[in-house]
């Protein structure tokens, strides 16, 4: 089964933003076939942001949880919440 990760970021994208969405690319090459990556960006994500009750961007979700919100991870924590996530 696929773990899927879904990447929140503003439009125009913040710093932070910018760095989460290229850490997104990097890991769907870095775990292709295991991880399914969806980036939501700017309003027409509005509907999702507001289905997982998300307070700020960037913000990541995996299967479903909010993992990861207001900030770009390191690797690391990144790496743990795909852990968490079944990865």
């Amino acid at each position: 089964m696929k773990v899927k990760m879904e990447v929140f970021s503003g439009d125009p994208p913040c710093p932070g933003c910018v760095a989460i969405l290229a850490l997104a690319d990097e890991y769907a090459r870095k775990y292709k076939g295991k991880l399914e990556v969806t980036k939501l960006i700017g309003q027409e994500a509005i509907a999702k942001f507001e289905e997982y009750k998300l307070g700020c961007v960037p913000a990541v979700v995996i299967n479903q949880k909010i993992r990861i919100e207001g900030i770009c991870p390191s690797r690391t924590t990144l790496d743990n919440a795909l852990r968490e996530g079944g990865l």
